[in-house]
């Protein structure tokens, strides 16, 4: 297998600084909790770490859907290119999205020619009853 997921990060946006460096905002937790349904999010970022075992360029379908339906929120083509062999950082900036339903989603990258790259995460309601409630993931 030519490319293989390293890592990815589910953000709201990526930011390149002056000095180079990555500046990531609003990082979530696999889960997104939303107190309504319909709700819509201005963007969401999957920064992906990819690794490649030779220099290319491939051309890749992209998706969001909701696995449950097989609603497609998102879909897109797009071109990967390795100048040498090794790791690279890909922030993928998707439109803004309508999420109908809470239930899990796959963002799905297939490079041609190679095994689709998943990301699964989870749209939940948010169900708190009182303030003092705690929120999944959320330290307090």
């Amino acid at each position: 297998m030519a490319i293989s997921l390293k890592y990815a990060i589910m953000c709201d946006e990526v930011r390149r600084e002056d000095n180079g460096k990555l500046l990531i905002l609003g990082v979530y937790n696999d889960v997104m909790i939303s107190p309504a349904f319909p709700f819509n999010l201005p963007g969401l970022t999957f920064f992906m770490k990819l690794d490649c075992d030779r220099p290319g360029s491939w051309s890749v379908r992209m998706r969001l859907e909701h696995l449950e339906s097989g609603e497609k929120l998102f879909e897109a083509l797009g071109a990967l290119e390795f100048q040498k062999p090794g790791p690279g950082l890909n922030p993928i900036r998707l439109p803004p999205i309508q999420f109908r339903s809470p239930g899990v989603y796959n963002f799905v990258m297939e490079p041609e020619g190679q095994q689709p790259i998943l990301y699964e995460f989870t749209v939940a309601m948010n169900l708190r009853q009182s303030p003092s409630a705690g929120v999944p993931g959320i330290i307090r």
